[in-house]
């Protein structure tokens, strides 16, 4: 089953869909979306943990995940 996030700040909002695939599907409030497959995904999980790292550790900004049930 596939999960849904949304990843919020005051001033952005995207929403991040984990697929039974293991794909990762990002879109933006505007609709634009990123898929990236498995192996993308993959390859790119040190980039996306370090973003999201950094953005948890900016003490100006206040991020939150939140799962949703659907987008």
């Amino acid at each position: 089953m596939p999960k849904y996030y949304k990843v919020y700040d005051s001033k952005n909002t995207v929403y991040v869909t984990f697929d039974d695939s293991g794909a990762v599907i990002i879109k933006d409030e505007s609709g634009k979306k990123v898929f990236l497959s498995k192996k993308q995904a993959d390859l790119m999980k040190f980039s996306i943990e370090s973003l999201f790292k950094n953005l948890f550790e900016n003490h100006d900004a206040e991020v939150h995940v939140e799962e949703i049930k659907e987008v």
